[in-house]
């Protein structure tokens, strides 16, 4: 009588759980990182968004920005994330795709905050990531060949570059064939090591021209690195996977690159489940790390389900769903608190960032990003120029220059 009751009690419960799930409304979350499956799916399993189930669908990301573009057109999308920046978000601005936000999201990071931040003032959506980017080090390789302490200066870093090199190890691996890499990660880790965040700052107000000696040594720096053998030959033009496969391999030793690469289903874990990694500033005068915002969480504004979307928003915002982020993502969730986070790679993360963040970006920065030639667009040429030879140190500024005077952003009047 017992093991009925039992029985019974076991049904009822059963039935009732596939009620609840039954009477979920599904959300569709759109997304190129497809890392974030497993997130979405725990918070499904452990019934966070009581009434809500998430269905995250991965598109690759070369498709993704026209693809999720039509789907909004097409009232398809309930949330979806975004590429980062004023720039970025202007497109769905003006298309009438989002709504600036309702709740207040100020425990959000304040280096992640510029990816929300639209070209009106207003704050969109919610951060997801903050990525630290430096020059990612094969630690096992480099300590191999004695190497046990980062650079503190120019100098030091030439001397560990010229060792490796005479071992028969590329020291620095550059992926200049991908256009997003060279003006997100390159060009910012360069900037973020050599030049103090003042006179980034005094870019973006116009107050100094992009043929400053400060912002030229930039180039002059890559110059220099190609002129030694220091890199790839193919910098110019090498893809990003490619990039990687060396870095992991132990053919090179170093790349530019971001803290995604740490995440679980990384490439280097698959070479070696006990990858080690470094990260390693620029050691010029800023001696700084660049943190970005690496995007935003978006509620279409024409969901059938918006109200339920929001509520999903605001729980991205939070302290529990940024530790469920740090578990099953291996990222750095953009949330500005206290959280907690495992010893390893990524508490190691965490403490570069709150340590050794340059506080300007300039690939998020509208000033300069409005017009047409951006100034992400025009870094990418010069940079590319500078690896492939085409261009001298001081042609590459004058082209970024050039472009940005031609369309008349804040400083083209004193910087002709």
């Amino acid at each position: 009588m017992m093991f009925n009751k039992i029985y019974i009690t076991l049904v009822l419960a059963l039935l009732l759980c596939n009620s609840i799930i039954a009477n979920a409304t599904t959300l569709s979350l759109y997304t190129w990182r497809a890392q974030e499956v497993k997130l979405w799916n725990e918070i499904n399993k452990q019934n966070l968004l009581p009434g809500i189930t998430i269905q995250a669908k991965v598109i690759l990301y070369d498709n993704y920005r026209p693809y999720v573009l039509i789907e909004l057109q097409n009232n398809k999308v309930d949330l979806f994330q975004w590429t980062p920046g004023a720039s970025n978000l202007k497109e769905l601005i003006d298309y009438n795709f989002i709504k600036q936000n309702s709740h207040d999201i100020s425990e959000i990071n304040k280096s992640a905050l510029s990816a929300s931040l639209g070209h009106d003032g207003h704050l969109y959506g919610v951060p997801f990531a903050l990525q630290l980017q430096s020059i990612l080090v094969n630690s096992k390789l480099v300590k191999k060949y004695g190497i046990n302490n980062a650079p503190s200066s120019m100098a030091e870093l030439d001397s560990v570059f010229s060792k490796l090199k005479s071992n028969g190890i590329t020291p620095l691996h550059l992926a200049g064939g991908a256009n997003w890499y060279v003006s997100q990660v390159l060009g910012e880790v360069l900037m973020a090591g050599l030049v103090e965040d003042s006179f980034a700052n005094n870019l973006l107000k116009g107050e100094v021209c992009f043929t400053d000696p400060k912002f030229i040594s930039i180039f002059t720096t890559l110059a220099n690195w190609k002129k030694s053998g220091y890199l790839n030959n193919n910098a110019s033009t090498e893809n990003y996977g490619a990039m990687n496969n060396s870095i992991a391999l132990g053919n090179s030793a170093m790349s530019f690159d971001g803290g995604w690469k740490t995440g679980a289903t990384s490439e280097f874990y698959q070479v070696d489940s006990n990858y080690k990694f470094e990260f390693w500033p620029v050691p010029g005068a800023s001696k700084k790390v660049y943190a970005l915002g690496d995007g935003t969480y978006q509620v279409a504004l024409n969901s059938q389900y918006r109200d339920k979307a929001i509520q999903v928003l605001e729980f991205t915002s939070t302290k529990k769903f940024a530790e469920l982020f740090a578990e099953f993502v291996g990222e750095l969730p953009a949330y500005g608190g206290s959280i907690n986070i495992q010893p390893g790679v990524l508490k190691d993360m965490a403490a570069i960032v709150a340590s050794q963040s340059y506080s300007v970006g300039l690939f998020t920065a509208y000033e300069i990003n409005r017009g047409k030639p951006s100034y992400n667009q025009l870094l990418n040429e010069s940079i590319k120029a500078v690896l492939a030879s085409e261009k001298s140190p001081q042609q590459a500024a004058q082209h970024i220059q050039d472009g940005l005077n031609s369309w008349g952003y804040i400083g083209s009047t004193q910087c002709q």
